[in-house]
């Protein structure tokens, strides 16, 4: 079960998350300040991240700068939770190494989203499809993760085809099931459907490609299935609050400060 580690001093925050989060498959750890949050972080190890970024004492800004400078630590993906949507913040937390950033107040869809995209990285995807395929050659003939396989599968089918997907009943036929427990699986994992899903995968790729290769925007927009790039760009302004140039340059920046 993934782990996910909310820094927040506000209680409300922190109600209105786990309440969200209460019948997902996550595990919860909760700090009420910087301090906290960064001996939680060291001693459980958590998959995400979610941290306030206006704390007393130690903000979320100096928690997240030392998260990234302690190599414990810093492979942690880190989700900025702040009230302000001004473009400066937004690019203050991707420098820093955040991966995303969710706006004060955040609806359930909205969380739940956020946080399941990231946990579901591509990494944890492969790690996932690892120990399934473990267990079912451990377990021949045992049918106690079929719901895990299929979820895996179509995360796998969705990631090689990004740039043409199947339908969601191509798919759910690929996979050998029906659209109906396909949509189902989906929702009971990351709160989303399967295509709302697979956008937001889409763009979480080109977030990280933006990140760690030398490819044009515009390759990029076509390698996800953005035939044009305005639409690329438009999405992920929506999506990130910075276009993908901007993104690109601020963490480029980061980059050339850290060496």
């Amino acid at each position: 079960m993934p782990r996910l580690l909310i820094i927040d001093d506000q209680p409300e925050s922190v109600a209105l998350l786990i309440a969200y989060l209460a019948d997902k498959a996550v595990e919860i750890l909760v700090a009420l300040d910087g301090a906290d949050g960064l001996a939680k972080a060291i001693a459980g190890r958590p998959d995400l991240i979610l941290l306030d970024v206006l704390m007393p004492g130690t903000s979320g800004i100096e928690v997240c700068r030392m998260l990234k400078d302690d190599a414990r630590t810093a492979g942690i993906p880190v989700i900025f939770l702040s009230a302000s949507n001004a473009i400066e913040d937004k690019l203050k937390g991707f420098s820093l190494g955040a991966v995303d950033y969710i706006t004060k107040p955040f609806s359930e869809d909205e969380a739940v989203a956020r946080v399941f995209l990231h946990l579901n990285s591509k990494q944890r995807i492969d790690r996932l499809e690892t120990m399934v395929a473990q267990s079912a050659l451990e377990r021949v003939g045992d049918q106690a993760f079929p719901e895990d396989m299929l979820f895996s599968q179509a995360l796998a089918a969705l990631d090689k085809r990004l740039a043409a997907p199947p339908g969601l009943v191509e798919l759910a036929r690929e996979l050998g099931t029906n659209e109906r427990k396909l949509t189902e699986i989906f929702r009971q994992r990351v709160g989303m459907t399967v295509f709302d899903y697979f956008s937001e995968m889409r763009l979480e790729t080109a977030r990280h490609l933006l990140e760690g290769s030398g490819m044009r925007v515009q390759a990029i927009a076509g390698h996800v299935g953005y035939r044009n790039a305005g639409d690329f760009t438009r999405a992920y302004r929506r999506r990130y609050g910075l276009s993908p140039r901007e993104y690109r340059q601020v963490r480029r920046g980061e980059a050339g400060a850290a060496d």
